[in-house]
């Protein structure tokens, strides 16, 4: 009975909670818009990312030690009241106060990321590319709902009915947390029968040591930084790419809609096949898509900047349902929710990154930001084929070794008995 309660309880507290803090930001400015804190909103969102980019390996060690569901649930509620104090400190006027409040918030902020993601796993294979593609899937609905949430709340509520609708959902998450299965222990060191107490510090440097040490994690980390790099970039100018190609920004959210929803057709189609049997290979195509995708935005025209965001989304949806899927197989015992909060961080920094990058190279246009977003994920395709030949390479021989033998009669060789003498 509790693993049914488990098996429910789990994925909805993931998608809740990813939808709630992806309307956190949205929730914060407009909030500040209203208010006399307009110009420190901006900053405060800034600072949220910023610090969960520090806070990411920190929490996976943490949740790594402890075995049990507290740290992501603790972290969650923690996450929550640091957006509440935000709203508190941004309503009277107290901007410096909520920049000092958003780091503290955003360093919990991983573990709507990577401590779901690690926390979405099970020993059935199936079931576990099942769960992968339902994690990246959950990140495309969160992309499609939080903002129009936010809207709808602001409509309905006024400036501050944003950020409560966020508090709301990040709360029903923490709610399912505890129903998480912590993970599972590594084998404790032992010298002379003794084991040995290993220190927070030397997990954090087994955790980047497994990143950089596995051949294929390592090239899916890489890939990953490279696309998100790109992916940043364009995201910023979604609203420019809007203006240009239909008059008007307004229309930058139908060009995110149909991009998320595609991200999610895609992962339902690969639900249903068997593209995550070879992971490396799915995630090359999938970053070459989204480049691809890119790529069409160019030509000026309103249609082609609607398929061009079904192409990205096509690609997006099975490109981050692949990387999960890789991190799942390759994370080791005691270290698997490290991995998941330092990718994250990782994507995080790089997507800041490629914001930032963005601005100077939109000065003469859009043309040359877009074909550097584009060259970011057919760079990052390439690293990702090395991921997908060190998969192959280390599957190869243990497949061979672990083939199942026959349940046919084994052949006997004839043999001839003497016949004993008349």
């Amino acid at each position: 009975m509790l693993y049914r309660y488990s098996a429910i309880l789990v994925p909805v507290g993931a998608l809740v909670s990813r939808v709630g803090d992806d309307m956190a930001g949205t929730a914060i400015l407009l909030f500040a818009y209203a208010g006399s804190a307009q110009g420190d909103s901006a900053t405060v969102f800034g600072l949220l990312s910023v610090a969960a980019a520090v806070g990411g390996p920190v929490f996976g060690v943490w949740m790594d030690r402890a075995h049990s569901p507290a740290p992501l649930t603790l972290s969650l509620i923690a996450f929550t009241g640091g957006l509440v104090a935000i709203g508190f400190c941004l309503l009277h006027g107290r901007g410096p106060l909520a920049m000092v409040i958003a780091v503290l918030a955003g360093l919990f902020a991983p573990a709507v990321a990577g401590g779901w993601s690690a926390s979405l796993t099970t020993d059935d294979p199936t079931r576990r590319r099942r769960l992968a593609l339902f994690d990246a899937s959950s990140y495309s609905i969160a992309g499609l709902l939080g903002p129009l949430l936010a809207g709808l709340a602001y409509v309905a509520g006024g400036p501050a009915a944003p950020l409560i609708v966020t508090v709301g959902l990040l709360l029903v998450g923490s709610a399912c947390a505890p129903w998480t299965r912590g993970p599972a222990p590594a084998r404790t060191p032992r010298r002379g029968g003794v084991s040995i107490r290993v220190s927070p510090l030397a997990d954090l440097r087994s955790g980047f040591g497994a990143i950089t040490q596995r051949p294929r994690l390592r090239w899916a980390t890489a890939s990953s930084c490279i696309a998100f790099f790109g992916f940043g970039m364009f995201l910023v100018l979604v609203p420019a790419i809007s203006t240009a190609r239909f008059g008007t920004p307004a229309a930058a959210g139908a060009i995110l809609a149909v991009l998320a929803g595609f991200a999610l057709i895609a992962n339902a189609v690969l639900a249903r096949g068997r593209g995550l049997e070879r992971p490396g290979t799915a995630l090359t195509r999938a970053t070459a898509t989204v480049g691809t995708g890119i790529l069409l935005i160019l030509i000026p025209s309103p249609v082609a900047a609607l398929l061009a965001a079904a192409v990205i989304g096509a690609g997006d949806g099975p490109q981050l349902a692949a990387l999960l899927h890789i991190r799942h197989l390759e994370a080791p015992a005691g270290l698997r929710t490290q991995i998941f909060t330092t990718g994250a961080s990782l994507k995080i920094t790089a997507s800041g990154l490629g914001a930032l990058a963005a601005g100077p190279l939109s000065h003469d246009g859009l043309t040359a930001p877009l074909v550097v977003a584009a060259a970011a994920h057919l760079v990052s395709a390439g690293v990702a084929r090395l991921a997908g030949r060190a998969l192959t390479i280390r599957q190869s021989p243990a497949g061979a070794r672990a083939r199942p033998r026959s349940h046919a009669a084994p052949r006997c060789r004839r043999r001839t008995l003497p016949v004993p003498p008349p």
